[in-house]
């Protein structure tokens, strides 16, 4: 039998999360958004993942709404709005701090495993060490941001932003088309 507690508390922290607008969010929230980007666009264009260019494809258009959905809200969900409590600061600085690195191991273990169980075609990618320093990046950026503005669409919005420009400026994987 399933204990009621955790379906409460994942309604209280997800579903509080989901209710909250990123417009309340404080400043400060978005604060790792600049470091975020000048990390990935120098490790991205230095490994050589980054490449100017426009993505030509026919779902082009549709592209930043499939994006949305998957891969920020369905990972950001997870990894930020079920992995973090979201009243973690209560608990003090430290134990956010944990809460946010635990999320962000997660995260960047769950892409080599993404790869290996479901998608071969992302295996050179999503092992090589450059991309999960990204990965990572992504992570911190966006606990930091959850954890402040007690918001998902905050991750959920950097997440979308920067996979958008990378697959459709950038010539990000887009594993979309390679379906």
């Amino acid at each position: 039998m399933i204990s009621a507690k955790p379906v409460k508390s994942l309604g209280n922290n997800l579903g509080q999360g989901f209710l909250t607008s990123p417009f309340q969010a404080p400043l400060k929230a978005w604060a790792l958004v600049p470091v975020f980007a000048i990390l990935s666009v120098s490790v991205g264009f230095g490994a050589g993942f980054f490449q100017f260019g426009w993505l030509d494809s026919p779902i082009t258009p549709v592209l930043p709404i499939i994006l949305f959905v998957f891969p920020s809200m369905l990972e950001e969900a997870f990894f930020r709005g079920v992995l973090i409590p979201r009243n973690i600061l209560a608990s003090g600085h430290l134990k956010a701090v944990w809460s946010v690195a635990i999320s962000t191991l997660v995260f960047v273990l769950w892409h080599p495993f993404n790869a290996l169980a479901f998608n071969p075609t992302a295996v050179p990618l999503f092992l090589d060490p450059w991309f999960l320093v990204i990965v990572c990046a992504m992570g911190v950026t966006c606990g930091y941001a959850y954890v402040l503005s007690r918001s998902i669409w905050v991750p959920v919005i950097i997440h979308w932003a920067a996979v958008t420009v990378w697959v459709l400026f950038l010539g990000g994987r887009n594993l979309v088309l390679e379906l």
